[in-house]
């Protein structure tokens, strides 16, 4: 759905409104059912793109990816920087990731499941911990 090598602005636009409609639902669903304080949803990107536009009006697999967090115990802000295109790409032409994924996990591991992240992920405590679940 979103391995957009070509055609990314057609095929982008589509998954993405699929995705938060489908998202959107869901959340509703939870809370109509009374059960939204008890679920939080992590959408997490397995790669991210690269900067500069391919030859067939796409993107090629990049090194920095995107996570999106839902659920009404979510602190709802934006985690990280926009890194731009100028000044943020790697000597391959990736984007710089400006949040470390284990920072996610080990903030998630603590404040959601009420867990020590350091019996899990190896040197845990060296990942700054994001304030993510109200």
């Amino acid at each position: 759905m979103y391995d957009t090598h070509s055609d990314q602005p057609e095929a982008l636009s589509q998954g993405l409104k699929l995705t938060s409609e489908t998202l959107l639902a869901f959340q509703r669903d939870l809370e109509a059912r009374g059960l939204a304080d008890r679920v939080l949803t992590l959408v997490w990107s397995e790669f991210g793109r690269r900067g500069e536009e391919n030859g067939s009006n796409g993107t090629d697999h990049g090194a920095a990816g995107v996570a999106f967090l839902m659920g009404s115990r979510v602190r709802g802000q934006m985690i990280g920087e926009l890194p731009g295109l100028r000044d943020a790409l790697d000597r391959n032409g990736n984007l710089k990731a400006t949040v470390d994924y284990r920072s996610v996990y080990t903030s998630l591991l603590e404040q959601w499941f009420d867990f020590d992240a350091t019996r899990v992920i190896p040197a845990a405590r060296a990942y700054r911990r994001l304030q993510l679940v109200k």
